[in-house]
């Protein structure tokens, strides 16, 4: 990389992007702007970007792109050289790099979900799975009529998950190890009077338990105890209150990094250049 000059990430996802850069090893001010549109969302991205960081497009030496918005763009933004990076490199680089880890399992949470190996040598994608942001949505816009996440999340944040889900304590005095609060069927106790707050909570429970179990069988797959979780719909609330639990059952690490909206953006200028 030419020296003092920017290299940007792109993560065109499908209805926010994010935006970052490094100036040498200095990451730079983040950025994010939401549009359906690829393009739009490119340029108005980098744009924004360089208006936030004082800088003009001859400070930057390359642009990486990535993202499910990425392959729309054919051809280099503004003149500047303009590379697509391989995703789920970005993701686990990117994961690896706002955890400060050497190797790790780095789930990608967004409308759906991908898990990776990821170390500073290789980076493998292992599985993915329909069940994430987008499932939450669409539960929730049939069942309680909301189709905002942060409004649902803040619903599910007072609920109460026994008036929804059949709880271990509910069919067992004891179980070794499982705490009688461990949910023994989602959805599998509903009552009459379960409130929306009840129901955002057992929606958001349900479908993180199921990221939560994919990430530890992979763990095991891998023999490693570091699961980082990446993407924004990974930080919520109720995300990371049922995140939290794999840590005690399966004697696992789950990290939620600052930065973890911009995880695969940085990913993204990491595997683009030689940083």
């Amino acid at each position: 990389m030419q020296e003092n000059k920017i290299v940007v990430g792109l993560d065109i996802g499908g209805s926010t992007t994010k935006v970052i850069g490094f100036k040498a090893k200095q990451l730079l001010n983040e950025v994010y702007v939401k549009s359906n549109d690829p393009i739009a969302a490119a340029y108005g991205g980098l744009g924004k970007f360089l208006i936030v960081n004082k800088l003009s497009i001859e400070d930057v030496c390359k642009i990486c792109l990535t993202g499910v918005g990425a392959s729309y763009i054919d051809k280099n933004l503004l003149n500047c050289e303009t590379i697509i990076a391989n995703e789920f490199e970005a993701v686990g680089l990117g994961g690896l790099y706002i955890s400060g880890l050497k190797e790790a399992i780095v789930v990608s949470v967004g409308t759906g979900t991908s898990l990776i190996y990821s170390s500073l040598n290789k980076t493998e994608h292992i599985i993915g799975s329909g069940v994430g942001g987008g499932t939450v949505l669409g539960l929730s816009s049939k069942i309680i009529n909301y189709r905002d996440f942060d409004l649902i999340d803040d619903l599910a944040s007072n609920g109460d998950l026994s008036q929804v889900d059949l709880l271990v304590g509910d069919i067992a005095k004891s179980v070794p190890g499982l705490s009688l609060d461990a949910t023994a069927s989602n959805f599998g106790n509903v009552n009459d009077n379960a409130s929306n707050e009840d129901l955002a909570s057992a929606i958001l429970n349900l479908v993180f338990q199921s990221i939560g179990t994919s990430a530890v069988l992979a763990s095991r797959l891998f023999n490693i105890n570091d699961i980082v979780i990446v993407g924004s719909v990974g930080q919520a609330e109720q995300a990371k209150k049922t995140l939290r639990q794999f840590e005690e059952l399966y004697s696992v690490n789950v990290f939620f990094p600052e930065k973890a909206k911009f995880s695969t953006a940085i990913g993204a200028a990491l595997s683009g250049s030689n940083l």
